[in-house]
């Protein structure tokens, strides 16, 4: 669609990173696409002439979604998640779509041929996603740990390439894990305090990325007038919303209530996670349990 419409986007993710043996060839639930900033709206609405809407989402989860936008169509069995960034990546998010743009490369998926990320940026990539939200699932461990496999064969340019985009699109701090694992010298760390995304990024890995430390985050956003109500939200959702995060709850108030305090019950098991991830941004540090196998 958006090599057919001339707008700039690459396919990301899944395929790409099989494409270059960086992880194994899976089934995707979904496809993910990175448009240019500039060329969202467009790549929304070609999307949509095509059949392709937004999915509906509540109003939790698209405040802790600031990097995509999900679109669904009723004959296609996958969403599509159509990015204007990627988490991990802190430069300006058309600077850092450029870059990759510039150093694209091509594969043919499905009988089209569709722009990719050099294997450069495909590797920051996929060490990013895993980095993020490690408890996300256990395949993200694995496939972290192939990652750094693949990348142990790399000859010393190709390493030092990795380390030299990094630090080009700003991820050198969020892949900082990864990165220490290239044998190539890296910049000292960025203090805590530089950089709030930064900050923010830290406190959500350390944290193991469960949802509670990501809504605090979207909380901490808001002004300061808007936070009490966007926390209650958190706490206690409308029930149109609790249903849309949660369909696998059958009608009724009963059915209902139940499952509210068994979410109740998971946000408070996962406080510690978050009081972990908060002490390690306020001391710089962006937490390694993916290389210590403690996922």
């Amino acid at each position: 669609m958006g090599v057919s419409k001339a707008l700039r986007n690459l396919a990301v993710k899944g395929g790409v990173a099989a494409h270059y043996c960086l992880r194994p060839r899976l089934v995707s639930a979904d496809a993910d696409t990175w448009v240019a900033p500039s060329d969202l709206n467009e790549m929304i609405e070609a999307l949509a002439r095509s059949g392709w809407t937004r999915r509906e989402e509540s109003k939790h989860a698209s405040g802790l979604v600031s990097h995509s936008v999900t679109v669904a169509h009723a004959q296609w069995p996958c969403d599509i998640d159509v990015h204007w960034t990627f988490p991990g990546f802190l430069g300006e998010a058309g600077y850092v779509f450029d870059v990759l743009w510039e150093r694209r490369q091509t594969m043919t998926q499905a009988g089209v041929e569709v722009f990719i990320p050099d294997r450069a940026g495909a590797v920051l990539i996929s060490a990013l996603h895993a980095l993020r939200t490690p408890v996300q699932t256990p395949r993200h461990a694995e496939e972290f740990r192939m990652l750094v496999d693949v990348c142990a064969g790399m000859s010393e340019a190709e390493r030092r390439d990795i380390v030299d985009l990094a630090i080009q699109t700003g991820a050198v701090d969020t892949a900082r894990p990864f990165l220490e694992t290239l044998g190539v010298p890296l910049p000292e760390p960025t203090p805590p305090g530089v950089n709030p995304a930064l900050d923010e990024w830290r406190a959500r890995v350390a944290a193991d990325g469960v949802v509670g430390a990501q809504a605090l985050i979207a909380a901490q956003r808001l002004a300061w007038y808007r936070r009490p109500a966007a926390m209650w939200h958190i706490v206690w959702p409308s029930e149109r919303d609790f249903r849309i995060d949660h369909p696998e709850v059958t009608p009724g108030r009963g059915p209902l209530l139940r499952a509210r305090f068994a979410r109740l019950g998971r946000g408070i098991r996962q406080v510690p996670a978050i009081l972990r991830g908060r002490r390690q941004a306020r001391r710089g540090i962006t937490a390694t349990s993916m290389l210590d196998g403690d996922t």
